[in-house]
């Protein structure tokens, strides 16, 4: 159980994450960004189509960003209008993508029950400020190496995040798929997925976003735009080594792939 502010999230099956990503320089082009309308139907259309939880961001992730940051007020600026029209229209959670304390306050007390944090609450105040909530929380490994060594640095960081009060029960942890700004090689990502049940076995659901990202595009030789069945190919893979959040730009397929793989598993 996944438990989000006033939400309990049941993670024996799997929980499909609606990416509605909010910057312009994202390396997935999405008309839906145009208008806050736009982009607050794109969002309804997900949770129609099967999205559990729905992830807003408006902080640059993509593979050129590594060090790149924009100001608390140019995030909440992109945020609250689609986050404000969201929250009265929907039942289902919503989580932002954000690494900035001030960020998390604001966007907590507007009605968002999850922090997706790609730099696992390590910025000033972060840890501080998702202590004081009830919001559920996503700890994301950055980084090269192996495997056991992401394992490692997310148990330590939910560790610190129990002992600074937040309940292990609003915690999943991330391997932080992904090359350039998420720090893996494509052979390392390929590794990571291959492995991925060691960091299952550890008492903490496990959220993993591979949807569109450049080592798939690395290995088909194609732009992020006809990524998708490379996408589910690897979707199917983390699910079937234990992950049971998965963060996607296309809800439908993946949640039509995710069927019939439950459906061979049982029949």
């Amino acid at each position: 159980m996944w438990v989000c502010g006033s939400y309990a999230l049941e993670c024996t099956t799997p929980l499909i994450m609606g990416v509605v990503n909010l910057h312009p320089a994202s390396f997935v082009k999405a008309d839906y960004r145009i208008s806050v309308e736009a982009s607050v139907s794109h969002a309804l259309k997900m949770v129609e189509e099967g999205a559990a939880i729905l992830d807003l961001g408006a902080e640059p992730t993509h593979p050129s960003s590594l060090d790149k940051t924009i100001s608390a007020e140019e995030e909440l600026a992109r945020l609250l209008p689609v986050l404000r029209q969201l929250i009265p229209r929907i039942s289902v959670p919503i989580s932002v993508d954000t690494s900035n304390a001030e960020v998390m306050r604001v966007v907590v007390e507007e009605g968002a029950s999850i922090i997706n944090d790609t730099r696992a609450l390590n910025e000033a105040n972060a840890l501080k400020e998702v202590a004081a909530t009830k919001a559920g929380l996503c700890l994301m490994y950055r980084g090269g190496g192996n495997i056991q060594r992401a394992t490692q640095y997310l148990k330590d960081r939910a560790n610190e995040c129990i002992r600074a009060g937040i309940a292990q029960e609003r915690i999943v942890l991330d391997p932080g798929i992904g090359n350039g700004y998420f720090g893996k090689s494509t052979s390392e990502n390929l590794a990571f997925l291959n492995q991925l049940s060691v960091l299952c076995a550890e008492d903490y659901p496990i959220l993993v976003g591979v949807s569109r990202k450049t080592f798939i595009g690395d290995i088909l030789g194609i732009p992020p735009e006809e990524r998708l069945a490379g996408s589910l190919a690897a979707i199917i893979v983390a699910y079937q080594q234990g992950a049971r959040v998965l963060r996607v730009h296309d809800v439908t397929p993946t949640v039509h792939a995710l069927k019939i793989i439950q459906a061979i598993g049982t029949a």
